[in-house]
């Protein structure tokens, strides 16, 4: 057995190029000191054959050290990858349609959108990175989910002159029966609504909530800096939201965050806001000035 496991390592040792230049100087080397009287030429022949086995065994090195550190990397992404139970089966048709389009499509514009897509998903997990996430607009799902997942409290701001027409909408009446269903299961709802005009419309919708289990007060908009006149939740103090709006105040998507310092912030916020805030009945100081 050792014959052989001998046998099969001394293959590896002979197509070694560096092996075999080395060797070949050697005998090179030993060539001409038997040939040559000249002493001088034969050491400059010999420091110049040194430099150049100097530099093959630099280079080999070298490609060694790059070999190395590529099968480090590969192997740290690939140890990543299976730490993640669900990952596995979203890379490997990620990476497969992307090879596909890098041999099939290359040079064309599918191989910069492939590129592209790529780099928008890392764009989307380095938000993820520090807590942060995204989703559109008029989706309920995620709200769905959080208030599924409560179990004791949810605290949020409601600005009419965005949502009140939402409220009446079928996506709106879900979000309000999964609403019922936590405070079925002793949630505390606390809710501020942020209006302009206190209307007949908007005095039902409030007491509707209240009637149902829901802490509800209201503000005047004048009362409160405009960085507060937003909607904004948060729930069980670990996921906090805040809607995201363009230059003319139109609604483009719902941030979320589940960063501490974010949640400590939405939190201190609300609580400026619903202080700032009167019951239903109560008149409100509308020539208060702002909370600062």
């Amino acid at each position: 057995m050792k014959r052989q496991q001998k046998k099969k390592s001394s293959p590896s040792l002979v197509v070694d190029p560096v092996l075999l230049i080395g060797t070949g100087l050697s005998v090179l080397l030993g060539v001409i000191f038997y040939v040559r009287e000249d002493t001088a030429q034969a050491l400059g022949t010999v420091a110049g054959l040194i430099g150049g086995v100097i530099t093959l065994q630099v280079q080999t090195l070298l490609r060694e050290k790059r070999r190395v550190d590529h099968e480090t990397r590969v192997g740290h992404m690939v140890s990543t990858i299976e730490k993640i139970p669900w990952l596995p089966d979203v890379m490997e048709p990620m990476l497969r349609a992307a090879k596909h389009v890098e041999r099939e499509y290359q040079g064309t514009p599918a191989e910069d959108a492939c590129r592209a897509a790529f780099e928008e998903c890392l764009r989307t997990l380095a938000d993820l990175e520090r807590g942060h996430f995204r989703a559109p607009y008029g989706d309920n799902a995620v709200f769905l989910r959080l208030i599924e997942q409560a179990r004791e409290s949810m605290c949020v701001t409601s600005v009419p002159g965005v949502d009140l027409g939402w409220w009446q909408q079928p996506v709106g009446r879900q979000y309000w029966r999964a609403q019922l269903d936590a405070l079925a299961r002793g949630v505390v709802i606390r809710r501020v609504f942020i209006y302009h005009e206190w209307t007949d419309e908007l005095d039902a919708l409030a007491r509707e909530q209240r009637l149902a289990g829901v802490r509800v007060r209201r503000v005047h908009i004048d009362r409160l800096p405009p960085p507060m006149r937003v909607i904004t939740g948060l729930w069980d103090g670990t996921c906090g939201h805040e809607l995201s709006y363009t230059a003319a105040g139109e609604a483009v998507h719902d941030s979320f965050t589940v960063s501490p310092p974010d949640l400590e912030r939405l939190m201190r916020q609300f609580e400026m806001i619903e202080r700032s805030a009167v019951d239903l009945d109560e008149p409100e100081p509308r020539s208060a000035d702002p909370v600062g």
